[in-house]
């Protein structure tokens, strides 16, 4: 029997269409047996870092790829081979996002010209191009279609067979392979994954009607005719495609081709512009010792010595110089310009980040404990979080867009995700029960977050007699199947990245609902977990009110208050 790997998969980042977490996805591969597995998610590489790790951890190979929307709409499907192929991915996915507006991503074919290396081309679905003119019977002009991908992608280009099952499927499977072979391109066999298990299909249609906002009732002509869109193993595969053993065979080789490694920690943090003869290292500690002295005097006391020592030691370990400087400079920056401005959380620990201005307290005289903030022993990196007057924030966050450019700064996104009131009120609305009767329900439910779901839904037994038996099954069954699936994308709340390298070298940007805005595909988590740093710029309401105060009382007494 051959083998076989999928590489067509989404995941439920395609938000609002797959019905699997992406861990859900990499425990049923390993059940398989498959060696690899690819995701795939629309317009987007949102849960990559997740499936990565994932699929690690399980021992199986990660592909990282997309399935992409060309200008009018035809889909096709992109992996990357190497870490310059994920590169090129990123700007592909970048520029479909950011030239055209907000949730109508297109890629235009000029671009993957452009970006092609490293890439392994997948012809699409049957919304693809080529299987689009195949089935309304333009034959010449899928054959020029598939010429000029050929042309792009070399052999890297190969025509995606799927047997979903549908009326017309094997007709269109012969007509590509035909079209295949008249031009020496290889086929390959993906399944089209959109959850784990057969089962998936209910959650996948009630997702379906959330996105289109209707019911499951009015929605048979928006939603999948079956439910095969499930990750099959070997035998089911070979048994769908015992005509075409090669390409599923090919499913390996195009796997074998593909080798990404997701770590960018070599680029958290720009070259912050140090004088000559300096490095950051060596520049944070001259400037370390200089204003210690002002905080604590000429002669500094041996405990200060000792720790600044200490923590110089350890940042410069942790390669962490470059952050600190970074942040001291915005913290310097505020203070030039009447901003307040002040770090919290952990980094008051930190006697290097009160001697910057960082922050006010003073670690050695309340005897705080460092490793709270930074130690040896951590297994992620310390961030820092900066309160900023409310009023005043937009003012920081343009400073830092023009201090270390556009191409190198972005806002972290956060994903909107289902718990248990948003659950009951839009899954209950496509099963078309009575809106009163889900207002009462999401309301009487508590707030202990998706993990906790089954707490907020034992308490709505009163609600029983309300609704149908059946529907009243189905509601809490989905409700704990959605729990915790990303709904739509948002920005974060004060997070942004700063790197060395392009940020869409790295991670694909796209518009923020937020006029002006960009934000990039990744939320903190999987920021952090791809090496990368973020600083905290929060707006606090509180400091824009103190600073009105300060400004109100310089004006009517003529009294300079220092805070």
């Amino acid at each position: 029997m051959p083998g076989y790997v999928e590489l067509h998969c989404h995941s439920n980042f395609s938000l609002l269409d797959g019905a699997s977490h992406p861990e859900d996805l990499v425990a049923r591969a390993v059940e398989l047996g498959m060696p690899a597995l690819a995701i795939t998610d629309h317009d987007g590489l949102y849960g990559v870092v997740r499936f990565y790790k994932s699929a690690q951890k399980a021992g199986i190979k990660p592909i990282v790829g997309a399935e992409v929307t060309l200008e009018g709409g035809h889909h096709l499907t992109l992996l990357a081979r190497d870490n310059g192929g994920y590169s090129n991915l990123c700007r592909l996915i970048t520029r479909a996002q950011l030239r055209h507006s907000k949730g109508n991503p297109a890629l235009d074919w000029s671009s993957l010209t452009t970006y092609r290396d490293g890439l392994v081309c997948l012809s699409g679905c049957r919304k693809g191009k080529i299987s689009t003119l195949l089935a309304a019977g333009k034959r010449d002009v899928a054959l020029a279609a598939a010429r000029k991908c050929h042309e792009i992608f070399g052999d890297s280009f190969f025509i995606e067979l799927q047997n979903n099952l549908y009326p017309g499927d094997g007709r269109l499977c012969r007509q590509l392979v035909e079209l295949a072979e008249s031009l020496g391109i290889k086929c390959v066999v993906t399944n089209n994954v959109h959850y784990a298990r057969k089962e998936g299909h209910r959650l996948q249609d009630v997702l379906t009607c959330i996105r289109n906002r209707t019911t499951l009732e009015k929605s048979s002509h928006l939603r999948r005719m079956n439910r095969e869109f499930y990750l099959k193993s070997t035998a089911e595969m070979a048994e769908l495609w015992s005509e075409y053993p090669q390409a599923l065979e090919n499913s390996l080789l195009i796997a074998s081709m593909c080798d990404v490694s997701l770590g960018f920690s070599s680029y958290r943090f720009p070259d912050f512009p140090v004088p000559d003869g300096e490095t950051a290292d060596s520049y944070l500690s001259k400037l370390s010792w200089q204003r210690a002295k002002k905080r604590y005097g000429e002669i500094l006391p041996e405990e200060v010595q000792s720790q600044l020592r200490y923590e110089l030691e350890l940042v410069r370990e942790l390669g962490l110089s470059g952050y600190f400087l970074i942040v001291w400079d915005l913290m310097q920056y505020c203070r030039r310009n009447g901003i307040p401005a002040q770090g919290r959380g952990s980094a008051a620990n930190s006697i290097l980040a009160y001697i910057l201005g960082i922050t006010k307290v003073d670690p050695i005289r309340h005897k705080l404990f460092v490793g709270r903030f930074i130690n040896e022993e951590m297994s992620s990196l310390p961030d820092i979080d900066i309160d900023v007057s409310t009023n005043h924030r937009e003012q920081v966050i343009q400073y830092v867009y023009r201090k270390y450019g556009e191409e190198h700064t972005g806002m972290v996104c956060t994903f909107v995700t289902f718990q248990a009131r948003n659950a009951i009120r839009e899954v209950g609305k496509v099963l078309g029960m009575p809106p009163h009767i889900l207002d009462r329900m999401a309301k009487a439910v508590g707030s202990y977050g998706a993990e906790d779901i089954d707490k907020d839904l034992a308490g709505l037994g009163e609600f029983r007699p309300c609704v149908t038996s059946e529907s009243w099954q189905h509601l809490l069954s989905l409700c704990r199947e959605i729990a915790d699936f990303p709904r739509h994308l948002s920005i974060h709340v004060g997070g942004m990245i700063i790197s060395s390298r392009p940020l869409s070298d790295m991670v694909p940007l796209e518009r923020a609902t937020m006029p002006g805005r960009v934000v990039c595909q990744w939320d903190k988590d999987s920021v952090e977990d791809a090496g990368l740093v973020k600083v905290d710029i929060l707006g606090l309401r509180m400091l824009s009110l103190i600073h009105d105060v300060v400004v109100l009382v310089e004006k009517s007494r003529g009294i300079g208050v220092d805070l």
